[in-house]
């Protein structure tokens, strides 16, 4: 076992768990990203609204830049928020929102996918 601070995350097996959480929400993300049918991304299923949640607490994970924290590539999370955001934009009117939770929400989304690709393509360099 290597520990190289005193802190709770400076530890090796701190380390190992911290990259088992965060495998486990990189899961999650991408498992309704898996197949063509969009279905379980539109916005009143399971997958439509714990995506971004999932992705915004792995972004905060990511952010903290502790050792073991894994994180997608950014050409694999611009993949899942354009066709996110398309599944989004094609659906969202059938549930009829007021224009303002429409408008709202989607910021929200486009903000939490391209905080997640800025933080990859700063991983990356």
């Amino acid at each position: 076992m290597g520990t190289w601070g005193p802190g709770n995350f400076d530890d090796d097996t701190v380390a190992d768990g911290l990259s088992e959480i965060t495998d486990d929400l990189i899961a999650k993300i991408a498992e309704p990203f898996a197949d063509d049918d969009d279905t379980e991304l539109q916005p009143d299923e399971w997958g439509g609204s714990m995506v971004p949640a999932w992705l915004e607490i792995l972004t905060d994970i990511g952010s903290a830049g502790r050792v073991g924290a894994t994180f997608p590539p950014s050409a694999t999370l611009e993949a899942w928020r354009d066709r996110y955001l398309r599944v989004w934009d094609d659906y969202i009117d059938e549930l009829e929102p007021d224009e303002d939770y429409r408008t709202e929400r989607r910021q929200v989304l486009v903000t939490t996918f391209d905080r997640a690709v800025s933080l990859a393509q700063e991983r990356e360099q």
